[in-house]
């Protein structure tokens, strides 16, 4: 077992070195101007945003995409998330048809086709959350045409890019009077600094890295431009649940100035948080994420974010069925008794975060 205890002392080491590095040596950031997107409202002095889970056309459904077209994916839901003024999903991918596969081994690797930013934007989505742990699945140059891909297709990206700069410029929505920001990070995992190195650096493509230092510059400089400011996280463990640094995370994003928190990862959805009054998304769960995922998938969800005048007043969450055993590929809306009951079971597991959720017919209205 001495070579165990060698190994562990080299891999602190190489930690603690990398540490002094970023510390000292790593140029400080200097993010350019947000991005600017102006939609026009559905209603006058409103605004909606919706956010949906992890999506991705990859992996197991690439054979029914071939049989069906890519468009199936969004067959069930369509309706849906076209009918806000703005809707973000998390890409968790590349869109390409090339890229460089990262060299070591991993056992999930994703790569969307080309044309899947032109399906992404035909549903409806407006915006592409790239801060996650697969965005460089096929290295610098998928990454660089997923960028080229999803702008080209109308799309607009936030959390990623091709330095540092870019990946923690943010975006900026102008939906009527109201101005919604948006930030998105991936959380500092060793696994994705050391082995994957994921995090973007001057001249080193990649994903906004989650440090309190950026985050809180970042919300210092989005916040006096912005009514309402969003910040979304990749962060905790697959298929587990809330982990209690999730938990921190996002009451500091909250504490720094967000108003609303938006988290990932974990691929099951977690219950609703409030903290200070805000509401704390802790996992959406998957949308369209075409893996064969694990027994554990069920639900995922819909949040819409209102915005009436310059202020949020309260989130709609709606569930889906995700579990592509079942729904092939295709995300489906829960009917009946089984809405009912995922709907009741999903407002007590928020209570106990502090989010106080209305039953309605088809979705959970929180109202602040």
């Amino acid at each position: 077992m001495r070579w165990f205890g060698g190994a562990l002392s080299a891999i602190a080491l190489a930690i603690g070195l990398q540490a002094i590095f970023v510390t000292v040596f790593w140029p400080h950031a200097h993010p350019p101007a947000p991005r600017m997107i102006t939609r026009a409202p559905s209603h006058p002095g409103e605004a909606t945003v919706m956010f949906a889970g992890d999506t991705a056309q990859v992996d197991a459904g690439l054979e029914t995409f071939q049989e069906r077209g890519l468009e199936w994916s969004f067959g069930s839901t369509l309706d849906l998330i076209s009918a806000p003024d703005l809707t973000v999903v998390n890409l968790e991918g590349p869109i390409t048809d090339g890229g460089d596969r990262y060299p070591l081994w991993q056992k999930f690797v994703y790569r969307a086709p080309s044309r899947s930013a032109e399906v992404l934007a035909w549903a409806g989505i407006d915006v592409v959350n790239l801060a996650n742990n697969h965005a460089r699945d096929y290295g610098a140059s998928g990454l660089s045409d997923t960028l080229a891909l999803t702008s080209r297709a109308g799309l607009v990206s936030f959390g990623a890019g091709a330095n540092e700069d870019e990946a923690r410029r943010g975006l900026i929505a102008k939906i009527g009077e109201a101005r919604v920001g948006f930030l998105g990070y991936l959380e500092d995992q060793i696994e994705w600094r050391f082995y994957s190195d994921l995090f973007a650096r001057a001249h080193h493509p990649g994903i906004a890295r989650l440090t309190d230092s950026a985050l809180a510059e970042d919300i210092a400089r989005l916040r006096p431009l912005v009514d309402v400011l969003v910040v979304s996280f990749h962060i905790g463990t697959n298929y587990t649940p809330p982990k209690k640094s999730t938990i921190a995370w996002s009451e500091r994003a909250v504490e720094l100035g967000a108003d609303l928190v938006i988290d990932h990862h974990p691929h099951v959805a977690h219950p609703l948080m409030v903290h200070l009054g805000r509401p704390i998304a802790l996992s959406l769960g998957n949308f369209a994420f075409a893996t064969e995922g694990h027994e554990e998938l069920d639900y995922g969800w819909l949040l819409t974010a209102h915005i009436s005048g310059r202020a949020l007043d309260r989130v709609e969450m709606v569930p889906l069925s995700v579990q592509n055993r079942r729904v092939r590929f295709r995300p489906e809306p829960l009917v009946g008794e089984e809405r009912g009951r995922v709907l009741a079971a999903f407002a007590s597991a928020s209570a106990e975060y502090g989010a106080k959720l209305k039953v309605e017919a088809d979705r959970v209205v929180w109202t602040r």
